[in-house]
């Protein structure tokens, strides 16, 4: 089924909002220390909070969702300090509270539903925070890589998209994504990785294109599930905070998947 003509049209406010937050980025990098830090626990309590507004409103829960931020800021903070196994404490005290938060709400009133509050609470966590742990260890050189890779996949995908899409990608999952910005979002992804695995890479291009394609691949997939995610809550966009974006959220829900990927691979593999 062909996509809708009216797509086909390039919104200069997201080109003005992604280049501003390519520039914030490179300059918090290059200054590394608490500056990074900082970015990382904004984006974590802006996501989270966005992430709740999908299942309880704007307004709902407020207590739950600082919780969630305060214990998602203890992970962080753990992980940047070198205490990963400190900061998976913090999810698991995360889930006891859940835990007793749904003991004692049935025990009063039996809802049906009453695991549901703390299901998304613990959903919440595990999706934000917990996957944005390697931010906090990744060298300069890795964050540079999966970032920008994550930011050109994007951009890819959105261009060649407008210009060229024609057939859905998956319609129930996102309306507006084209079969043929997924290729475009895949072909740049794989030339943006190969060149930067020859400049600043251990090994040898081939490598690096295939881990181009595992990138490529997480970070689709993270696009589509918070797609999935606002459909099943007949919402457009997470928040609107970024122009021609939505929210932070929709901003970074390709790199919560394919970060934690770049992380895991560099344990087992020396790309860099």
């Amino acid at each position: 089924m062909p996509i809708d003509p009216e797509i086909h049209k390039v919104d200069v406010r997201r080109i003005i909002t992604g280049l501003s937050l390519a520039a914030v980025i490179l300059f918090v990098l290059w200054l590394r220390g608490l500056p990074l830090l900082f970015v990382i626990l904004l984006a974590s309590a802006l996501a989270l909070w966005e992430f709740y507004s999908l299942f309880w409103g704007p307004k709902g829960r407020i207590s739950s969702r600082l919780c969630a931020i305060a214990l998602g800021w203890g992970m962080l903070c753990l992980s940047w300090m070198h205490r990963p196994q400190d900061a998976l404490v913090c999810l698991g005290a995360g889930f006891v509270l859940a835990a007793m938060s749904f003991l004692f709400r049935w025990d009063v009133i039996e809802e049906d539903n009453a695991f549901f509050a703390s299901g998304i609470f613990m959903a919440g966590l595990a999706y934000v925070p917990l996957l944005l742990l390697p931010a906090t260890y990744l060298s300069t050189t890795k964050l540079i890589f999966v970032i920008a890779a994550v930011a050109i996949s994007d951009t890819a995908a959105y261009f060649v998209g407008t210009r060229f899409g024609h057939h859905k990608l998956w319609p129930r999952v996102s309306p507006q994504k084209s079969s043929e910005g997924a290729v475009g979002s895949l072909v740049a992804c794989v030339i943006f990785c190969s060149i930067y695995g020859a400049i600043y890479g251990k090994t040898g291009w081939l490598s690096f294109a295939l881990l181009g394609i595992a990138v490529n691949a997480f970070a689709q997939l993270g696009d589509l599930f918070e797609s999935a995610l606002k459909r099943s809550v007949n919402v457009k966009d997470s928040g609107n905070l970024l122009p021609g974006h939505g929210g932070i959220l929709d901003r970074a829900d390709s790199l919560l998947f394919a970060m934690p990927m770049v992380a895991v691979v560099d344990q087992w593999f020396f790309f860099f």
